[in-house]
């Protein structure tokens, strides 16, 4: 029977360990960097697609009507193609057929006593816009869902 080398299986064993240890750590940078790749490609097109839609409602007169391509969002009817619905929780929201713009009411965060100067001015100005959104003059019927109301009082 050959005589075993300890030293040398030690050293082989210790090398083979080691290449173990390496091709794990590059496997896991190798995946943590596709991971990171993903995310960003990810933001890019979320963010690609908010200024796609951004750019598609500024360019939309969130009118009823137009014949043909070329007045695909220049509507000439004096009626809006917008549609106000009633959530279940009470706020009304107006979301324009066209454009699929989505008009809400501003945070009431921002109109709160504690709320800056800055924070109230911003507010006026979401409100004010939301009820531009709310007072188109349209042909269309408000849908609505069961609103749910909660009594305090019974909490």
């Amino acid at each position: 029977m050959p005589q075993l080398d300890k030293a040398k299986i030690t050293g082989d064993l210790e090398q083979l360990q080691l290449e173990e240890m390496q091709e794990r750590v590059s496997q896991m940078r190798s995946r943590k960097e596709s991971h990171r790749r993903r995310i960003a490609s990810r933001e890019r097109d979320i963010t690609s697609a908010q200024e796609r839609q951004r750019l598609k409602e500024a360019s939309c007169w969130h009118k009823k009507g137009g014949k043909g391509v070329e007045n695909l969002f220049h509507g000439t009817d004096h009626y809006y193609a917008v549609v106000k619905h009633q959530l279940s929780h009470g706020p009304i929201i107006v979301i324009c057929q066209r454009c699929h713009h989505v008009a809400e009411p501003p945070d009431q965060r921002l109109n709160a006593k504690s709320a800056t100067a800055a924070e109230k001015a911003e507010y006026k100005r979401l409100y004010d816009e939301y009820r531009w959104w709310l007072d188109l003059p349209t042909d269309n019927t408000m849908s609505g869902t069961q609103l749910f109301i909660v009594n305090e009082q019974a909490a």
